[in-house]
């Protein structure tokens, strides 16, 4: 196969990067309107191209909107998995935990509507997104079930059934950072909280 020539690949860059364009303008007015209330019209105006061009990428309004809360899950995701990388000792273990969790907190703090929008407006809208989120709690599980079990293998941990605890982990800090999404939640700051929750999560399993 020949190599593509570089007319090519700046086509194909141009035509990715407005996709990308479409899905953070996209972002952005879901946020700020809700899906139902969200038009592709209201898309494309934000991402200043025309309405056919929506339609080069995405076949519907639905489609793009299932984007924009797969990329917002992946990158929670993401940052879970972070926290076992190149983790040799408890020390490390503690504290890249502890720089996961508080970036997941700048996470839900910036994206605070796109966040409640994910987590609230997507249940019930549809069989597929029903699925991802499924999908995405399932696979969130079996991040945090290897980050257990690595602190087992580091003897910070007793033996625990690594899933259940994950579970477990990812309710109660789902519905921590779900109440801090209010300005008026009365929850301390984030540093705070987060070393509340990594001391309520870790000390219950914490090997004697």
């Amino acid at each position: 196969m020949s190599p593509a020539s570089p007319a090519r690949i700046r086509r194909a860059a141009a035509r990715d990067e407005r996709r990308q364009q479409l899905v953070e303008a996209a972002k952005d007015v879901f946020a700020q309107k809700g899906y139902h209330a969200t038009t592709v019209d209201d898309i494309t105006r934000a991402a200043g191209v025309a309405k056919g061009t929506f339609y080069l990428y995405f076949s519907e309004k639905r489609e793009i909107y299932y984007e924009v809360v797969r990329a917002f899950l992946q990158l929670i995701k993401d940052v879970g998995s972070s926290v076992t990388r190149e983790v040799h000792s408890p020390e490390e273990f503690l504290a890249r935990a502890e720089q996961a969790a508080l970036e997941i907190m700048r996470i839900f703090t910036a994206n605070r509507q796109l966040a409640k929008l994910a987590y609230r407006e997507s249940m019930g809208m549809d069989p597929q997104l029903e699925q991802m989120l499924r999908d995405f709690y399932r696979d969130l599980a079996r991040v945090e079930a290897d980050n257990i079990r690595r602190g087992i293998e580091l003897g910070m941990f007793r033996p625990v059934d690594p899933m259940v605890c994950a579970y477990a982990h990812i309710g109660m800090i789902e519905r921590v950072l779900q109440q801090s999404l209010h300005r008026d939640s009365g929850l301390p700051a984030p540093d705070t909280i987060v070393r509340e929750l990594m001391q309520i999560a870790y000390e219950g399993i914490r090997k004697r």
